[in-house]
């Protein structure tokens, strides 16, 4: 009994993680975008990244 499940699987699994990985790059960018663009505001507090954007989790 042989079983050919690998090879019609294996399509799916290559989008699947090419997918995956395109959705890390994107929230990798969105993330240091939102860094960035608050860096100013956060070294005109003399605040530390973890303070700053722990307050700001908790003001939401």
């Amino acid at each position: 009994m042989t079983f050919d499940l690998l090879p019609s699987i294996t399509p799916f699994a290559i989008a699947f993680l090419a997918v995956a990985g395109l959705a890390i790059v994107l929230a990798l960018a969105v993330m240091t975008d939102v860094v960035v663009g608050n860096r100013r505001t956060r070294v005109a507090r003399h605040q530390s990244i973890r303070t700053y954007y722990g307050r700001l989790a908790l003001s939401h």
